[in-house]
C-alpha cells in the first residue's frame, strides 16, 4: 500500500467524505464532512421550529431552550462551549 493510500483510509487524516444528503435527520456532531447538506440542516431547523413554538403554545423561552437542545448544529454548538447551546 501506498503512502497516499494509507493516508486515504487514515481517519485520522481528517472528515469523511460522504455522499450530501446520506442521512437528513443527522445533527453536527464532528469536524468534517457530514451526512446532511447545509440545505437540509436549515429546513430540517426551520420546521423544528415551527413545530416547537406550535407545542410550547407561545413560551418563547421554553422554545428556544428546546430549539438549543433538538437542532442539528446543538451538538458542535456544545463542543464549542456556546451560551445559546442550551
Amino acid at each position: 500500500m501506498t503512502d497516499e493510500t494509507k493516508q486515504a483510509h487514515d481517519p485520522s487524516a481528517g472528515g469523511r467524505d460522504t455522499a450530501t444528503g446520506t442521512d437528513p435527520d443527522a445533527k453536527y456532531e464532528q469536524p468534517g464532512y457530514e451526512d446532511k447538506s447545509l440545505g437540509q440542516a436549515v429546513n430540517q431547523d426551520a420546521e423544528l421550529a415551527e413545530r416547537i413554538a406550535d407545542e410550547e403554545g407561545g413560551d418563547a423561552e421554553r422554545a428556544q431552550e428546546r430549539f438549543a437542545e433538538e437542532s442539528a448544529g446543538s451538538p458542535t454548538l456544545k463542543r464549542q462551549g456556546r451560551e445559546d447551546a442550551g
